[in-house]
């Protein structure tokens, strides 16, 4: 349910020195191999989740959810390789995948929308071939049925206008023209929120109702949260150019600035480094490897033009060249 990826902030909450690296929990997703030179990884999560709808009775339908899924975000790779961008990986979560691309689409509002839609229309089309069957009668009638209706809720609920769902960023990439891609990305973000409150209050009433469960008003908060670390994600970033640009103009001036060295993973995402751009010191980023000696260093302008190039979620050692 999530569409492709969209950048993570970092956490101003911890020093920078703590959060280089990648995170622990995602170092235990399981490697399904790949399709098409697409990895596919799957959070542990998703295997004590089939166990508890094994438990009760629902496995068979979870897995049908689950196949529309991957298949919505295998449509979302096929477009974005259309285009020429490189897909890193479909990673599967419990609460729906994501098409983790190698480029930020943001700065490319046609080709954004574009992959957006590719997720949608693909479930509507196996809604229809779905429909088909149910027509000439070629299997079992309920399963059928299901099947459309899993691949209709999944194209509509993706067309709602929040991040993180298609519909937000087809919707954010209509704002980029008159607006810019921050004030759009601003602007999506609070549509998003406004319908992620609305969702979560409609879910508690309709669960204490007795209508349905809890999936839905926690889909509201998934949808919160998400749009505020776009957001966040977002400003991080062009605060950081600015701040680049103001030190290189400094040091044209100057002849000399004060420096920083920051040492990175090397497989720390780029976009755990923008805030820390926003100091007063130029930044030098000393690029680590395995073996703990270093790889390369990338200048703060340098590093930012890789990463706007490469995409926020690019490694840095992929960004050395």
């Amino acid at each position: 349910m999530r569409g492709y990826h969209e950048p993570r902030p970092y956490d101003s909450g911890v020093t920078p020195q703590l959060e280089l690296g990648c995170s622990q929990w995602r170092r235990l997703r399981l490697n399904l191999g790949s399709m098409a030179g697409v990895g596919i990884t799957v959070d542990p999560l998703v295997v004590v989740f089939a166990v508890l709808y094994a438990k009760a009775g629902s496995l068979g339908e979870w897995a049908t959810v689950f196949s529309c899924m991957l298949f919505h975000e295998a449509a979302h790779a096929v477009a974005a390789a259309g285009f020429g961008i490189a897909v890193a990986a479909i990673e599967i979560t419990p609460i729906g995948a994501a098409a983790r691309l190698g480029e930020d689409l943001g700065g490319r509002p046609e080709v954004e929308a574009a992959v957006a839609m590719a997720g949608p229309m693909a479930s509507l089309v196996m809604a229809s071939a779905g429909y088909a069957v149910i027509r000439y009668g070629c299997v079992e009638a309920a399963a059928a049925e299901f099947f459309v209706g899993a691949n209709l809720a999944l194209a509509l609920f993706n067309l709602l206008p929040a991040f993180p769902l298609d519909g937000g960023r087809v919707l954010r990439a209509l704002l980029v023209e008159g607006r810019g891609l921050p004030r759009a990305t601003a602007i999506a973000a609070s549509v998003a929120r406004a319908a992620a409150a609305a969702v979560t209050a409609v879910g508690v009433l309709g669960a204490a109702l007795g209508w349905f469960n809890l999936l839905v008003p926690a889909i509201g908060v998934f949808i919160w949260i998400e749009a505020g670390r776009e957001a966040r994600s977002s400003r991080l970033h062009f605060d950081g150019v600015r701040s680049a640009l103001r030190k290189r103009s400094l040091l044209r001036e100057r002849g000399a600035v004060c420096a920083a060295v920051v040492a990175a993973r090397w497989d720390m995402p780029a976009r755990k480094l923008f805030p820390v751009l926003a100091g007063r010191d130029l930044l030098i980023i000393s690029v680590v490897g395995p073996d703990g000696r270093e790889m390369g260093r990338l200048y703060e302008y340098e590093f930012l033009l890789r990463a706007a190039e490469c995409g926020p979620d690019a490694t840095v050692s992929s960004l050395l060249g």
